[in-house]
This record gives C-alpha cells, sequence and structure tokens, in this order.
C-alpha cells in the first residue's frame, strides 16, 4: 500500500463526514474510522513495510511498538508481586506503580493481622 492509497483511504473517510462539525468526539470517531479502513486494506497488501515512513502509517494508528528498556520495566513495577504494570489501566494501579489489586490484598492481610492481635 502507497501514500496515495492511504491518501485515498483518509480522504475518502474525510468526504463522508464532510457535511459534519468537527469536533472532539468527531476527531477521534474519524480516527478510528481511518484506522479500520486501513486494517482492513493491509489484508490485501503489505502495509507495514511500506508505511514506516508515512506520518499515516499503521503503527501511529495501532500504538508504536518498539522494544521497552529494562529501565522502564524496572520502572513499572509493582513492588508487592513483583510484575510489571506498564500496561494496566492508571484506574487499576494503587500507591505509585503497584496493582490496586495487591494492595487491597495487602491492606486487608494488615487488617486481619491487627484484628488477630487484640
Amino acid at each position: 500500500m502507497d501514500e496515495s492509497f492511504v491518501q485515498g483511504i483518509v480522504g475518502g473517510v474525510l468526504n463522508r463526514h464532510k457535511d459534519r462539525v468537527l469536533d472532539k468526539k468527531r476527531i477521534q470517531t474519524l480516527m478510528v474510522e481511518i484506522a479500520a479502513n486501513i486494517d482492513v486494506a493491509s489484508q490485501y497488501t503489505n502495509v507495514k513495510e511500506l508505511a514506516k515512513d508515512n506520518p499515516l502509517s499503521i503503527e501511529m494508528w495501532k500504538g508504536h511498538k518498539e522494544e521497552l528498556s529494562k529501565e522502564y520495566l524496572d520502572f513499572w513495577t509493582c513492588e508487592l508481586c513483583g510484575q510489571n504494570t506498564h500496561l494496566v489501566d492508571y484506574d487499576y494501579l494503587g500507591n505509585g506503580t503497584n496493582h490496586l489489586q495487591c494492595e487491597l490484598k495487602a491492606e486487608n492481610a494488615e487488617r486481619k493481622e491487627k484484628k488477630g492481635k487484640k
């Protein structure tokens, strides 16, 4: 898939939405639709090799794939269970980079221990 083909996909999506007001939600919708169209087109051609240097590359829509450094993974490690938390949503993180579940288990264990001492 070459650059002009990708531009055609983007142009087609934008043309379908030309009579609508662009707000943040509409832009998100356009991004998803463009990514889906590129994904479908990638089934028929080798997109990943040709699109690496293209600003409309599949990596841009699906997330950049690169090897994570040891320092990065060490930083994003739960102190309680030792597993990486770099892919965990912020809603499921406790203090720092710990899993919320690990922190809740530790807190419950601490409460039980205190009750047992009384």
